[in-house]
C-alpha cells in the first residue's frame, strides 16, 4: 500500500504542471517618471516632461510582496491576482504604455498572465494612489501611479531601472585623426 501511494505521488508530481515563481528584480533601482497626463471635465492634457531622478530600493519578502523604499518612503506592493487585468488606464492619444504594449514586452495575450504588484497608498500631496510595478526582466520594472485629486484623474508612467559602475563616467568620444593600426 505504501508503496503504491508513493508511486502515485511521483506520478502526480511528474504530470502535474508546477507553476514557476516569477523572477523580479532587487536591488537599488533609478526612477523616472517617463510620461503621463491630467484629465479633468474630459479633456486630457499631457503632463511636462520631468527629467529628475529618484532612488528606490526594491526587496522581495518571503511572503511575494515587494517591500519598496522610494526616496525614504516604504512602501509594501502586493502580487495582483488578476495581474495587468487588475490595473485600469486609458492611455488613448498618449505615449503612455497601452495594455496591448505591456502584454507585448511579456509575450502574453491574456492580460491575467502579466505579473504585476500594487497597492493603494496615501502619497505626499496626491492623496490615496494606486501604485502598480510590473517586472521588465531581470533588470527593470515599469510602474504607473494613478490618483483622482479632487476632480481630476492624474497618471503617471515611471521606470524603474537598475545602473551599474560609477555615475561620473567620462563621456565617450571619437575622434576623427585616429586612424587604424595596420
Amino acid at each position: 500500500m505504501f508503496r503504491t501511494l508513493i508511486s502515485l505521488l511521483v506520478f502526480l508530481a511528474s504530470v502535474v504542471p508546477l507553476q514557476a515563481e516569477v523572477a523580479v528584480p532587487v536591488g537599488i533601482f533609478k526612477v523616472v517618471n517617463t510620461e503621463g497626463f491630467v484629465q479633468s471635465n474630459g479633456e486630457r492634457v499631457a503632463l511636462e516632461t520631468d527629467m529628475s531622478e529618484g532612488t528606490a530600493l526594491i526587496e522581495r519578502d518571503a511572503a511575494n510582496r515587494l517591500n519598496v523604499e522610494i526616496n525614504g518612503a516604504q512602501l509594501n506592493l502586493f502580487p495582483l491576482d488578476r495581474g495587468l487585468a487588475a490595473l485600469t488606464w486609458d492611455a488613448n492619444g498618449t505615449a503612455l504604455l497601452h495594455d496591448i504594449d505591456v502584454r507585448a514586452l511579456f509575450g502574453k495575450d491574456d492580460p491575467e498572465d502579466v505579473p504585476a504588484w500594487g497597492a493603494e497608498l496615501e502619497w505626499p500631496g496626491s492623496g490615496t494612489v494606486q501604485l502598480v510595478l510590473l517586472p521588465l526582466g531581470d533588470r527593470a520594472y515599469t510602474a504607473f501611479l494613478i490618483s483622482h485629486p479632487r476632480d481630476k484623474t492624474v497618471v503617471r508612467q515611471m521606470e524603474f531601472r537598475q545602473f551599474y559602475g560609477p555615475s561620473d563616467r567620462p563621456e565617450i568620444s571619437f575622434s576623427s585623426s585616429l586612424t587604424p593600426a595596420n
